[in-house]
């Protein structure tokens, strides 16, 4: 995972609202699939690829004007978490917004029973590991991005709690902007100002991470800046083997890279790129040897242990998430700047798009996160749909993929 977006130079504050526009929005979906084109439209199709089969789920009655889901994680058939928030006005972007975590019981979406929450503020990220084992990353709502305080909460299987964390409120911003769960145990990533912050709940506590060496050495990158790393997703498989991804910049590199933990330390991978003003937004994979990153603008590559292969042809918009299904196929969500969201797939070698469906009286929509379900065909993805109000105000969406049985031989 994931999303939340952070500058080549460093990372970009931003405030907790969510009644910006979250990026660009959606049409109906026609009866099959399209394929992504250079030009970064999700448009067009691939022969022989599946068509899919994404419908919208029926949520429960949320708070306006405005709602917003911002990820989503599952672990089985039954068990499903979506996070965002509800009853946030952008007129009172400080003050506003009350987290949301929603949970699917297989056939259903519901509010999870969570325990009073005195703050304002949203949830952006959840992971899980098993049904009794579930986490949540969100910030308050605030006037200044220095002014937000980090909150986590954790699930285990009977009752949610929060979970202090270190890097809360303070004169430098943090953001989070990733979150895994391995043997039972959650790993953060994120960055305060160029710093890079990496934490790992040992069950009692937060446990610190120092970034590689080449984020650390003092020096000079491009343009004189100082050298740096941003983390902007986490994958873990298992407590010696975790990825993330992101960017970095030191004298004779500037581009976008993974991140490997092997149980004693950081280090940088590189992708084959280099001077190249971009990032990894979303990471995904089966295993480390399996490995799949995106970026905005059609940054996409593949491959493990060391070896990537850059791939040309990602759609050219917005790509905050990526996912795998169990036989290893990665689905991104593409935002474009029309008003439209899609989800694609990788197939016969090229990306298989087809525009997403939305409400019926939706005038866009832009999609946030995407998961996979372990074992099963079944796959979500959640953001919002534009209502067609002035000011305009979003509605929160998920969308759920059950293939037809006629192509169900692929997964």
């Amino acid at each position: 995972m994931r999303k939340i977006v952070v500058a080549l130079v460093g990372v970009l504050v931003v405030s907790g609202c969510t009644g910006g526009d979250p990026g660009p929005s959606a049409s109906t979906s026609p009866p099959g699939p399209s394929p992504s084109t250079g030009s970064g439209s999700p448009e067009a199709a691939v022969t022989g690829a599946p068509a899919p089969a994404w419908r919208l789920a029926a949520l429960p009655e949320l708070a306006g004007p405005t709602s917003v889901l911002w990820d989503v994680a599952s672990v089985d058939a039954t068990h499903a978490w979506a996070v965002g928030s509800e009853a946030y006005s952008p007129d009172r972007p400080d003050d506003t917004g009350t987290p949301l975590v929603l949970q699917r019981d297989g056939t259903r979406w519901t509010r999870a029973a969570l325990p009073p929450i005195a703050w304002r503020g949203r949830f952006d990220l959840v992971a899980a590991d098993s049904p009794s084992n579930v986490w949540v990353v969100g910030s308050t709502a605030a006037p200044r991005p220095e002014d937000q305080v980090t909150h986590v909460l954790h699930y285990d299987g009977t009752a949610w709690r929060e979970v202090p964390f270190p890097r809360g409120k303070g004169e430098s911003y943090v953001l989070i902007t990733g979150l895994t769960v391995v043997s039972g145990h959650p790993w953060v990533v994120g960055n305060r100002q160029s710093d890079v912050i990496v934490e790992q709940w040992d069950g009692r506590s937060w446990r610190s991470h120092r970034s590689p060496a080449e984020c650390r050495t003092g020096g000079a990158s491009f343009g004189g800046m100082p050298n740096f790393c941003t983390f902007a997703a986490i994958k873990a498989f298992a407590p010696n083997d975790v990825w993330a991804a992101g960017n970095g910049a030191w004298k004779g590199f500037k581009g976008p890279l993974l991140f490997h933990w092997n149980g004693a330390d950081w280090r940088t991978v590189k992708v084959g790129l280099n001077e190249r003003d971009s990032m990894f937004r979303a990471l995904a994979g089966r295993s480390s040897g399996e490995l799949w990153a995106v970026g905005d603008g059609g940054l996409a590559v593949r491959g493990g242990s060391g070896s990537f292969e850059v791939l040309r042809d990602a759609p050219e918009g917005e790509l905050p998430d990526l996912a795998t299904d169990p036989a290893g196929l990665p689905w991104l969500i593409a935002n474009s700047q029309a008003s439209s969201a899609a989800l694609a797939a990788y197939s016969a070698g090229a990306w298989v798009g087809t525009p997403a469906p939305q409400p019926p009286d939706a005038a866009g929509m832009s999609l946030h996160g995407i998961a996979g379900t372990p074992g099963s065909p079944l796959m979500f993805a959640v953001g919002a749909a534009d209502l067609p109000t002035t000011p305009r105000y979003l509605k929160a969406v998920v969308l759920e993929y059950a293939p037809d049985p006629s192509t169900s031989s692929r997964v």
